[in-house]
């Protein structure tokens, strides 16, 4: 393994945005388990996305904005310029469909557990913390790997 490559203040820029996305998503979570509402809308108005969101689950909001700070961060990760040679398939894109599949099943549980009774949560929470607690080192290899691979 390599360490000799020093990071970029853009790889600092995106490990504290994974980190900031997967805390705000753990708040979220913890929000819809705690049955905070809120009543309000979102309008959303960008060149890449735009609407209306309305809910009544701040947790709800929360957990959205957060899914898509995780989204753009690695996609930001994946369109970093590669060399001329061709590679065979570099881990980071073996790991790529494990961490979707561990985040789509976040974001099923989530959603569950939002409309759940606050009783039958427990089960909801705890898949929610293992697959989190599985997540993270996932994150951390697939950025480790990039950042040594550009």
């Amino acid at each position: 393994m390599d360490t000799s490559r020093n990071w970029t203040p853009n790889d600092w820029i995106r490990l504290v945005a994974l980190i900031g996305a997967f805390g705000l998503f753990g708040l979220g979570a913890w929000m819809l388990f705690l049955g905070i509402a809120a009543e309000g809308t979102i309008d959303l108005k960008s060149s890449i996305l735009s609407g209306t969101i309305k809910a009544s689950s701040a947790g709800l909001y929360i957990c959205f904005f957060a899914l898509f700070i995780i989204v753009f961060v690695l996609a930001s990760l994946l369109s970093l310029p590669r060399s001329s040679s061709t590679s065979p398939a570099s881990r980071a894109r073996r790991l790529m469909p494990i961490f979707w599949g561990m985040l789509g099943a976040l974001v099923l549980c989530a959603i569950a557990a939002a409309f759940t009774p606050q009783g039958a949560r427990t089960g909801l929470i705890m898949v929610i913390t293992t697959l989190t607690m599985g997540i993270i080192p996932v994150v951390i290899d697939i950025v480790r790997v990039v950042s040594n691979d550009a």
